[in-house]
């Protein structure tokens, strides 16, 4: 059961003030973009839910009465009259739909995001970060609360409660009651998610029996430490000594270093402006050849007057610029943001890339690159960190080493150590893999890596995000 339905068989033990600062924020917890030019899969839809109590303000002023329906479509501008101004920014030209038939009206309203409930005839989009948040944050917690009884009390018993939690940002702010009610709220394996922050805990517990100060760390680490911490919970466990945990919801290695990061961004980590310009040509060079195997006559016109080379190298920077397009696409019955033009671009990108990581001083400044991301300055505070693999049966710890041959190999000057460099790559796949020897240690290298778009409601950018899940040295 959600902390929804928590909350309403607890809400006659309530007071007023609790029901109040609930319903307010259950308005305020939805992830929303409103856009003219918002799509899911390919596939367009300005059209959004209004609250119920503001729907029927907007029909009982509209002067047309003869419809099934009454749609609300995200416009930039309003056409014809605004018959209901509701003081916000967001603005919705009235559609009346008759059976199957849709007919844009001259009336418009306006209206703050809080009125607007979701995409018209799509699914909430889960938060991607909700259920790692609430695992890793109930770590700590249970540690300074360590009674419970199941994870539906917990639900039950943390409605009523407000102040402070006794776990703390690594901004030194005191996580409060509402927040952790944010976050149960948004994860959709609340129940799950609870026991396992329980079981980590009394892993935890074994490990460390006292403390000054518990943190959750999604963001910033406290008192110095590096942010490449990897550290998703850490302990103050005294006299300016602390000690970390990288929580997982699976067994394993923790497999470091990782990527993950924009394209353009990574490469312009290390200052070389040449490489910065190559891997942007790269991006350029992919667009044009997506370009050149389009067939239909809308699309080919309306690529041939846009310059991919004008546009910011950022993931959300041609949002609009790409829904016109998109639309020139939809006139072809030809998809933009699937397989008739991202899925080319993406994988041109990707051939392009692995071909010029295939030359050993390319190859050097790319791992150069990911020994920076990975590690900090020497003079950063030490937290050394366990790895933290949580289950709802019962959680384990496992050391982590310092892995110095791995420093050493993304730290190395020298691209004559790097040889046998091979791009594996089965096309139509965002994935690809690469593979080489290096010389000290003669270890075989497997770099696997993804390049995507990660925009949600449709790819926005020219610079793609590149991931890996960890470069692995055998």
């Amino acid at each position: 059961m959600s902390l929804q339905g928590y909350l309403r068989q607890v809400k006659p033990r309530l007071t007023e003030s609790h029901i109040n600062h609930m319903d307010r924020i259950q308005k305020h917890l939805r992830e929303l973009t409103i856009s003219p030019f918002y799509q899911q899969k390919g596939n367009f839809n300005p059209y959004y839910t209004i609250d119920n109590t503001f729907a029927k303000k907007i029909a009982d002023a509209l002067p047309e009465k003869d419809y099934d329906e009454l749609l609300f479509k995200s416009v930039e501008s309003g056409k014809g009259k605004n018959i209901l101004d509701g003081g916000g920014k967001f603005v919705f030209q009235l559609v009346l739909k008759r059976g199957d038939v849709e007919i844009e009206t001259s009336y418009h309203i306006n209206t703050p995001k809080k009125n607007v409930l979701s995409h018209y005839g799509m699914k909430k989009r889960k938060d991607s970060t909700a259920s790692s948040n609430v695992n890793e944050y109930l770590s700590m917690y249970f540690l300074a609360h360590p009674k419970f009884i199941d994870a539906e009390s917990f639900m039950q018993d943390v409605a009523r409660l407000s102040g402070g939690t006794g776990v703390y940002t690594g901004e030194e702010k005191e996580v409060q009651y509402e927040q952790l009610i944010e976050l149960l709220d948004k994860d959709e394996t609340a129940i799950r998610d609870i026991n396992i922050g329980y079981s980590n805990s009394l892993a935890i517990a074994k490990e460390v029996k006292s403390w000054d100060r518990l943190y959750w760390t999604p963001r910033a680490k406290p008192a110095g430490i590096g942010g490449k911490n990897p550290s998703d919970t850490i302990i103050h466990i005294g006299s300016g000594n602390y000690l970390g945990f990288s929580n997982k919801i699976a067994s394993g290695k923790d497999a470091t270093p990782k990527i993950n990061t924009n394209i353009n961004a990574f490469f312009q980590k290390l200052g070389d402006t040449t490489k910065s310009k190559q891997s942007l040509q790269m991006l350029d060079d992919a667009w044009n050849d997506a370009v050149a195997s389009v067939k239909g006559a809308n699309a080919s016109k309306a690529l041939g007057k846009f310059d991919i080379s004008r546009e910011k190298p950022s993931e959300s920077s041609s949002k609009r610029a790409f829904a016109i397009l998109a639309k020139e696409f939809q006139k072809d019955r030809l998809e933009f943001y699937g397989k008739d033009f991202y899925f080319p671009f993406r994988n041109g990108f990707i051939k392009k890339l692995g071909n010029w990581l295939k030359n050993p001083v390319n190859m050097q400044y790319f791992l150069k690159t990911v020994g920076f991301y990975t590690y900090d300055d020497l003079d950063t505070t030490p937290c050394p960190y366990k790895l933290l693999i949580g289950s709802e049966t019962g959680s384990t710890l496992k050391d982590v080493s310092s892995d110095e041959d791995m420093r050493e190999f993304l730290l190395n000057d020298k691209s004559s150590n790097l040889s046998r460099i091979q791009f594996n790559y089965k096309d139509g796949q965002q994935s690809f893999n690469m593979s080489l020897k290096y010389k000290i240690g003669n270890y075989q290298v497997d770099i696997p890596i993804t390049a995507r778009t990660r925009a949600s409601g449709g790819w926005s950018g020219k610079a793609l995000y590149i991931t890996s899940p960890g470069i692995k040295l055998k």
